[in-house]
């Protein structure tokens, strides 16, 4: 056996949640709310990002890249991606945020070729000026499910095998689902309050480092083993599709 990674984007490989700084940057008060609706339960993901975009109104495109290449990642993330490549373990970042800004700050940072999975972003010309409006499009929803706009529990299914100890990283609400298919958690902020309501055996962390850290110390001790709820989930999952 051996593991499998998954890790979210915002406020993990991030270091703030950049889908709502650009957003309250872009729309203000009313992007404020809409994210507070969507953490009650009120709206799903996808209203949200439509809302948020519709708020944000015309915009440059430089404003946009001004405000992304503001954003810092995680400093121990070099590390984190060193570690993986060392240990031949593979990894795929999950985000319910949107490929545009992904795939921007990645490669500022040195990181053009990670594989990951987001929403996609695209700019429509708005009024002749050079503005453009944001078009949210939702290529991974779950039929069964619109809580999240991009199904990360679908992604952490389809892309594991049988063989595969599933890592997860996360820290907000789009982490939730996931998490409980996952053999060994790395949580925190949000997230560690849900394992800790749900029951899910999780590890703290502040940094990449410390998934490193612990990560090295479970492999070199030959602890790694599957959750028998993630597993039973994950077989369950698997009949019903």
């Amino acid at each position: 056996m051996r593991p499998r990674i998954f890790v979210d984007f915002d406020g993990t490989i991030s270091r703030v949640d950049v889908g709502d700084q650009l957003f309250q940057e872009l729309g203000g008060e009313t992007c404020t709310r809409l994210v507070q609706d969507y953490l009650a339960g009120k709206i799903n993901a996808r209203d949200c990002f439509i809302g948020e975009c519709t708020a944000a109104g015309a915009v440059r495109p430089e404003l946009v890249d001004e405000i992304l290449d503001r954003q810092e990642i995680d400093p121990t993330f070099t590390n984190f991606v060193d570690f993986c490549s060392r240990r031949e373990i593979d990894f795929t970042i999950l985000s319910d945020g949107f490929d545009y800004y992904i795939e921007r700050i990645l490669k500022r940072h040195g990181f053009e070729n990670l594989t990951f999975f987001a929403n996609h972003l695209e700019f429509q010309a708005a009024d002749g000026t050079g503005r453009v409006s944001l078009v949210p499009i939702f290529p991974y929803r779950d039929a069964e499910c619109d809580r999240c706009a991009n199904c990360k529990r679908n992604h952490v299914l389809t892309l594991s095998s049988e063989d595969d100890i599933i890592v997860y990283i996360g820290d907000g609400y789009s982490d939730r689902c996931p998490s409980r298919y996952a053999d060994i958690v790395f949580a925190k902020r949000d997230l560690i309050r849900y394992c800790r309501q749900e029951n899910i055996s999780y590890y703290e962390f502040h940094n990449l480092q410390d998934i490193v850290d612990r990560l090295e110390k479970i492999l070199s001790q030959k602890r790694i083993r599957k959750r028998w709820q993630a597993e039973l989930r994950r077989r369950e999952a698997f009949l019903q599709g």
